[in-house]
């Protein structure tokens, strides 16, 4: 088992251009860790090719999900589901909201969801020192419901719903001037005191919403006025200050929001927001249709925000998925040589000299008094025998055999067929380009500053595919351009027991660290040669080579 049981899955994959051992150990090992607990998912950093796609639908299992980049993502790092507002929230309702979340900005949207501004702290302050005054109420309103909510009022009339106060006043002259300077109408909102003769001098004029205060109650004669002329009469406990001040705050949040505020992706990049979050305390992330789907803030992104990937078949950093650096790598399950991967944190590591990376697989299951299902079962047993060529290569150990053996008692196949079906579709290329067929299966390898990039395929008639010679050395030659000191194209025969390398750059080289012979850009060697156990120590040996001015 790696690591604690966590709430983030970890990423099995293997390299790129995967070829079946890279795909079935990734799914045999994320099914370990479920049965040790764990959150695993199986991933695959390439398309598949068409043995290991039949393999997968033989047996019933998923392809694994496609995954072209370890870069951490937004919604794998944000909140959610966000804490959000409406813009028809009074400040009042907002601003207790900020309260209960830590004073953190509050997304404002619109009544679908969507994204139409932000509510901060500072502008609750600019709010309360500049003051809100007639003119700002007015271009927004005040909805009677809202009202009500934020005095904590009782309705002991009501007008008609919806109705908007635009215009907040106090009655605090004589009654003669307030006849002459209040401008009376529906978008009047009146506060008042006892004064049942202001009161009532109000609902004859045609006042919206009386607001009286200091727990007094409306006059009846007032009330069944007031409910006969449309008008609101709203009795509260609050003295006369506070009234008026909660009325400002029953203003919609839309009034100081700051509208169109940056916003993000799910599937944007983490990177690409960091700076953005360098100048606001949040950012919204959005769906297609702008809907708020979460927030991510500096802090979620100081809380770390690596995915954590086990890598099977590889741990060569050119191999691997793009972002793998940016990765928390908690396990490495590999048969090849140990490369140039670096880890920030420690880690579980399993290499062993087998011809598969699923054979180490079948034998963790073992070890750990575990079965894989049928299905899983016969998945690593296919990668076992296309990766040994059915225990033909020269890589195949006595520990391959016996976990193949393990593997077909669950799985009920027999491996010599299931082996000699995958290898048949591996080795149709009718249908396939030079360049397909060549990247099919290729690995780059780093000896100091030389890149060498090495394809290979097995065959049972490698005649088809020579025959295409010249296809091959214009694809071969196209790849060497792009920044490689050799480029290998191996064709491994596994009825002839013969192996052709095609080879652009240093042929003559190649020829010799190969111990085959040369004759116009084609190494021929006899027996199958691996490119784990022969090739790659042969390109190390070419690499002192060329450094000493081999041709």
């Amino acid at each position: 088992m790696v690591g604690p049981v966590m709430d983030s899955p970890i990423v099995v994959i293997g390299h790129r251009n995967p070829d079946t051992d890279a795909v079935g150990s990734a799914v045999g090992y994320a099914e370990l860790l479920r049965q040790q607990g764990q959150v695993a998912i199986a991933a695959r950093a390439g398309e598949i090719r068409p043995e290991t796609a039949y393999l997968l639908e033989r047996f019933g299992v998923r392809v694994p999900t496609l995954v072209e980049d370890l870069r951490p993502r937004v919604g794998e790092v944000m909140t959610s589901p966000a804490q959000t507002v409406r813009q028809t929230d009074s400040l009042f309702e907002v601003g207790r909201k900020q309260v209960e979340i830590g004073m953190r900005p509050l997304p404002v949207t619109d009544a679908e969801g969507r994204l139409v501004g932000i509510a901060e702290v500072h502008d609750f302050a600019k709010a309360f020192f500049q003051g809100l005054g007639d003119e700002e109420i007015d271009r927004v309103g005040i909805s009677l419901d809202t009202l009500v909510r934020a005095l904590n009022a009782r309705i002991v009339a009501r007008g008609e719903d919806g109705a908007i106060g635009r215009t907040v006043m106090v009655a605090a002259w004589a009654v003669d001037t307030i006849r002459l300077r209040i401008p009376f109408g529906p978008s009047l909102i009146l506060v008042v005191g006892d004064r049942r003769d202001v009161q009532a001098l109000a609902i004859e004029k045609g006042v919206g919403v009386l607001v009286i205060t200091g727990g007094h109650r409306a006059a009846e004669e007032v009330v069944l006025r007031a409910r006969e002329r449309g008008a609101s009469v709203l009795e509260v406990e609050h003295h006369t200050a506070t009234t008026l001040r909660l009325i400002h705050m029953s203003a919609p949040v839309s009034l100081i929001m700051r509208p169109d505020p940056p916003s993000c992706l799910p599937e944007d990049l983490v990177e690409e927001v960091t700076e953005t979050l360098q100048n606001e305390r949040a950012l919204s992330v959005v769906d297609g249709s702008r809907r708020i789907v979460g927030v991510i803030t500096r802090a979620d992104i100081l809380r770390g925000s690596r995915r954590r990937v086990a890598l099977v078949d590889h741990n060569e950093r050119g191999q691997a998925v793009a972002g793998v650096e940016q990765a928390s790598v908690v396990a490495v399950i590999d048969h090849h040589r140990v490369a140039d991967l670096v880890t920030q944190q420690p880690l579980s590591m399993r290499f062993e000299p087998v011809g598969a990376t699923s054979t180490i697989v079948a034998r963790l299951f073992e070890e750990h008094g575990l079965r894989p299902s049928p299905a899983v079962a016969g998945v690593l047993l296919g990668a076992i025998v296309t990766d040994t060529l059915i225990f033909q290569s020269a890589t195949t150990t006595e520990a391959d055999r016996e976990a193949a053996e393990f593997l077909r008692a669950i799985a009920g196949v027999d491996s010599q067929s299931l082996g000699s079906t995958l290898l048949a579709i591996a080795s149709d290329v009718s249908t396939r380009s030079a360049r397909e067929l060549l990247l099919g299966d290729f690995k780059t390898f780093r000896f100091d500053a030389r890149a060498m990039g090495v394809g290979v395929i097995e065959t049972g008639d490698a005649q088809p595919l020579l025959a295409r010679r010249a296809e091959f050395e214009a694809e071969l030659a196209r790849v060497r351009a792009d920044g490689y000191a050799v480029v290998l194209f191996v064709v491994a025969d596994i009825v002839a027991h013969k192996t052709a390398i095609l080879v652009s750059g240093h042929a003559r080289d190649v020829a010799r660290v190969l111990g085959g012979r040369h004759a116009e850009g084609c190494v021929t060697v006899e027996g199958i040669l691996s490119r784990k156990k022969h090739i790659v120590p042969a390109l190390a040996r070419l690499a002192q080579m060329i450094g000493r001015g081999g041709r």
